[in-house]
């Protein structure tokens, strides 16, 4: 039987900032695993204007019960004044699902 993880999404404007955001995550006990892809091209309408950016992309696997705890300290940590957080529960095998949710 599938069980739900929590994944997100976030971006950021370095890979070491990206890193930085993992770690603290992580040392927090918020996440099982961060995986940092870029760089990307972010193409948004920001204040009325257009905007392209190269950006990093973060991909984190948590427990779906820390979501709202999640989004408040990416919140706090995040660099970036109205940061992307999009997050969907997500089926997971029994095994991933155990190791995602078992306290470190």
């Amino acid at each position: 039987m599938k069980k739900g993880i929590g994944i997100g999404v976030t971006t950021c404007s370095s890979k070491e900032i990206a890193s930085s955001i993992v770690n603290e995550l992580l040392s927090a006990k918020l996440i099982a695993c961060g995986q940092i892809e870029g760089p990307i091209e972010s193409i948004y309408r920001w204040e009325g204007k257009l905007a392209k950016e190269a950006e990093w992309k973060i991909t984190l696997k948590f427990d779906f019960v820390k979501q709202e705890q999640l989004e408040e300290n990416i919140g706090k940590i995040h660099p970036y004044e109205t940061p992307q957080w999009v997050v969907w529960e997500a089926g997971a095998s029994e095994e991933y699902y155990n190791w995602v949710t078992e306290p470190n």
